[in-house]
């Protein structure tokens, strides 16, 4: 798999509606959006050998250039290729961005799943 591909949880209604969004924002084709539920163990694996069900699960993951990028990351490293939101990429790289990040989208998961 040399495409990179941005996985989310298809059961879960903040994940799915996430990478809807980010995808109608992305402006590069190459970049597959697809539910990990998808797969099976061992195809998650092929995708990246630290990638598992459990791990899935947890966050949203972006595979690119043979690394994973979980949660925050993962939209941050998508970020470079949104319409309209690219200006804003640099600045996801400040010192404590990650942190705010990854609370907030901690944030909405739970506000989003009651």
């Amino acid at each position: 798999m040399n495409s990179p591909v941005f996985l989310y949880d298809g059961d879960c209604s903040f994940c799915k509606d996430l990478a809807q969004k980010l995808q109608s924002y992305n402006l590069k084709s190459n970049i597959r959006f697809q539910s990990f539920r998808d797969f099976s163990e061992k195809e998650l694996r092929e995708i990246h050998p630290s990638l598992n069900i459990q791990v899935a699960e947890g966050n949203v993951q972006m595979i690119a250039d043979g690394r994973r990028y979980p949660g925050f990351f993962a939209v941050r490293k998508l970020s470079h290729s949104l319409r309209g939101y690219r200006w804003i990429s640099p600045l996801l790289y400040l010192p404590l961005i990650p942190i705010f990040g990854m609370i907030g989208m901690n944030v909405l998961k739970t506000l989003k799943s009651r």
